[in-house]
This record gives structure tokens, sequence and C-alpha cells, in this order.
């Protein structure tokens, strides 16, 4: 008679290991299973934090980062997050990491780093507005106005206003095929020439394209040849790269 085979008793509990602290040059690093629920998870970020005297001890404040995988945090799980770890009076919850983002935030990121091409001519008391980088083929006349949260690109003549980086980006130009701009803002820098209009004064600014960029940290707009864009935007991406590995 065939013996039956044994049956292993299965465990119920929450798999250990749901939370790793991992120690770096730049300092803590909090990971998260992106596999179990997220009450397994504080469960055992809970007990962590509670049994753990040797990193979470009363020793100076220590930043850390929390590392969520591919699991999606919503703003009142980090806040819990936050809450549990920072029990521990030398934690501080420096910013929270994962691989996915919301359909809104997907949406809102297509936006900011897409190009949008318009045909057509701003006229007086025009405003052409655009999430993301404009390429506009055609001029912008006085009194007309052309804004993106990103760059503007105008293959035309720029006599109205031209304001980039309208939500804060510092890094946004503003390039005109003409340039004979009567204002031009890039994030909250502006450069104003009421003059040239007072006195009658026509004509480009420069005798080639050229573009607008903020050039130092007191906020100053000034000017280059657009042949030269491309050298300075791939020094803008590397500078905004060392800033996020920092």
């Amino acid at each position: 008679m065939a013996q039956a085979p044994e049956v292993k008793q299965m465990s119920t509990g929450p798999a250990k290991n749901l939370v790793t602290i991992k120690g770096t040059k730049e300092g803590l690093t909090v990971i998260l299973d992106d596999q179990c629920s997220f009450d397994d998870l504080t469960k055992e970020l809970k007990e962590k934090i509670s049994n753990d005297k040797q990193v979470f001890g009363d020793g100076p404040e220590v930043e850390v980062k929390v590392d969520a995988g591919y699991r999606y945090l919503l703003n009142h799980q980090k806040e819990k997050i936050k809450h549990l770890l920072e029990e521990a009076e030398s934690i501080l919850v420096g910013e929270f990491h994962s691989e996915v983002i919301s359909k809104e935030e997907a949406r809102r990121e297509r936006e900011e780093t897409g190009l949008t091409a318009v045909t057509r001519i701003i006229r007086s008391g025009q405003i052409l507005r655009i999430r993301g980088d404009v390429l506009l083929l055609g001029d912008v006349n006085p009194g007309g106005i052309v804004e993106a949260t990103g760059n503007v690109y105008i293959l035309g003549t720029l006599k109205g206003i031209a304001r980039a980086g309208v939500e804060g980006r510092e890094t946004s130009v503003v390039c005109a095929s003409v340039m004979a701009p009567h204002q031009i803002s890039i994030s909250d820098a502006i450069f104003y020439a009421p003059s040239r209009y007072e006195k009658k004064e026509s004509g480009p600014l420069f005798g080639e394209p050229v573009y607008a960029y903020i050039a130092n940290q007191d906020l100053e707009i000034s000017f280059e040849k657009t042949r030269l864009l491309n050298q300075f935007q791939s020094a803008a991406a590397a500078k905004q790269g060392e800033t996020l590995s920092t």
C-alpha cells in the first residue's frame, strides 16, 4: 500500500526581511518590499525600528531615503511610513523613491517633456500658453504673448513678450530667429526693453538668431548665439543630474 505524501505545514505569517536597511556613503536607505501587503510592511518596519537599536539609536540625526521599488505609495501611506521612521528621534526622512508613477504624473511628465508645434502669428492681445516646450512657426507681434513651462522656440520674429519656465524652471530658454522683444522672462528673471519702443527704435537686437537664458545666480538674462544652444542645454542637463545624485 502506497504511503500518503507528507503534508508540510505552511506559514501563514508575513515573511521577514520586508524592510532592508542599507548604509551607503550618502547615508541610509530603507528598502521596502514591493510584493507584500502594506499592513505587513508597516508592521515589520515598526518592529525593526523598535528592535534595531544599533541603527535607530540615540546618535546624531541621520537622513534616510525610502526606496519603495515597484510599489506606488499614496500620500497617506508615505505619511505613515514617515511617521514610523521619525518616531526614532535620530531619523529624518529625506525623500521617497519609486519606480512607478500615477497616470496623472505620467501625463504631466509627457506634457513637460514634450514639444508642441504651432503655426500661426500671435497678434496684439493674443496669448499662446503651452505646457512643455513650444515651437512657434510664425511671429509674435507687439502686444502678443507666448509662454511655456519649458522652452520657447520661435521660428520667426519676436516683437512681443515671451515667457519660458513659467513654473520655475530656470534652465529654460527663449530662442528666436529674429530677436526684437518687448519683454522676455525665464522663471523669475525678466529682461525688459521699453526704451526701444519709447525711442521708436526698430530692428533686431542681434544680427543673427540668438537665445535668451539665465546667466547667473542673480537671475540676469543674457543672450547667446543659437548655434551654441546645444552646449548650454547639455551643460544644464549635466548640472541637474549632479544635483539629483547628491
